[in-house]
């Protein structure tokens, strides 16, 4: 069975991702992936309202999505909220070349940072990268001064995104 899930003008994004990989090697079907597409698009929308649209029966739905959740693959429920609306951020990307032993010990304290909104661990010139939204550029020169400034941290690149081509939907930035 294949169904194509198309919202408001736009394919969605997840079908698109997956369609060129082998469908036996991965733990969804079509009509999990549907499931998964209309959930991102409208995670308030009821079992009945999603078995209409895929035209699959209430009990197959509440079945398919508690099984999606038990494997992990949904992982929750949340609002995509659009932080620009409500305060004119500052997107950067900050590098991290850390001494290597401290690299666990500097990412586990950055993590409780209200300005970080993802950070990674990555192979390269630098070890970790730190996506941040700041209010102000004193407010990111102050974050640099007082949370990276360190002898752990042997080296720091900053980029400021000064526009967006293709943003993240989770911070409308």
């Amino acid at each position: 069975m294949v169904i194509k899930m198309e919202s408001k003008d736009e394919k969605c994004k997840l079908i698109d991702r997956w369609k060129a990989f082998d469908k036996n090697l991965l733990p969804v079907d079509d009509l999990d992936l549907s499931i998964l597409c209309a959930l991102r698009e409208n995670a308030r929308i009821s079992n009945l309202e999603l078995a209409k649209k895929l035209k699959v029966s209430e009990a197959t739905i509440r079945r398919r999505i508690r099984m999606l959740e038990e494997k992990g693959i949904i992982k929750g429920y949340s609002a995509l909220i659009n932080c620009y609306a409500i305060e004119n951020s500052i997107k950067a990307f900050m590098y991290l070349k850390v001494d290597k032993r401290y690299i666990d010990k500097i990412a586990n304290e950055l993590i409780g940072e209200n300005r970080l909104i993802t950070l990674y661990r990555i192979l390269g010139d630098y070890d970790l990268l730190c996506e941040c939204l700041f209010l102000s550029i004193h407010e990111l020169q102050e974050f640099e001064d007082k949370k990276l400034k360190r002898n752990e941290i042997l080296s720091t690149v900053t980029h400021v995104v000064s526009k967006s081509y293709k943003s993240c939907e989770w911070v409308g930035i």
